[in-house]
């Protein structure tokens, strides 16, 4: 949804993809708790697919979580204004960053799923924001991917593709505001 007034894009996650998301990781709970079952029963003990299972449990459980607290919780996945970027679109999400903190906006894709990437200046002073369990995730994350921010195509409504167009067009303008300040 764009704002004209506010010339603000605020992007909402799409119900739909939330509960295709959440089903997949009930489903996966669900396969993990069998894993535990076979792994300790009597007949079939196994340590490694127990393990597999207790892993798979953990992981899925905490997407499940999270995509429930996504349904419930309607915040924005995505608000782009003239400041700079909201980022919530994932369990990662960067929070607040100004443009003049971004070097870069890409799109990319990673084992078939289609990302928009950020790269910053000082990926540094941007994880020192972060706390806790996302901060140790988004440097583990970062090491994995493409870009320290990662917004992907199943956070946002709005094609990746336009999405992008308009993140670049944002940060050209908040470049040419910082050239005109400079002269």
């Amino acid at each position: 949804m764009v704002n004209h007034q506010e010339r603000e894009i605020v992007e909402y996650p799409s119900t739909g993809k939330l509960l295709k998301l959440l089903l997949a990781s009930l489903v996966f709970v669900a396969l993990g708790a069998v894993f535990i079952v076979v792994g300790t029963s009597e007949e079939d003990r196994s340590l490694g697919m127990t393990l597999a299972g207790i892993v798979t449990v953990a992981f899925f459980g905490a997407c499940l979580l999270y995509f429930v607290y996504r349904l419930i919780n309607r915040k924005p996945s995505l608000i782009i204004n003239d400041e700079g970027i909201e980022d919530n679109s994932s369990y990662t999400g960067g929070g607040k960053i100004r443009w003049e903190e971004i070097r870069e906006i890409m799109l990319y894709e990673m084992m078939g799923q289609k990302f928009i990437g950020l790269k910053l200046y000082d990926e540094a002073a941007y994880l020192k924001r972060q706390s806790g369990f996302k901060k140790w995730l988004m440097k583990v994350n970062s090491g994995m991917v493409q870009a320290p921010v990662n917004v992907p195509q199943n956070g946002v409504k709005m094609k990746l593709d336009a999405l992008h167009d308009m993140m670049s067009a944002k940060l050209e303008q908040a470049a040419a505001r910082s050239r005109d300040c400079l002269e």
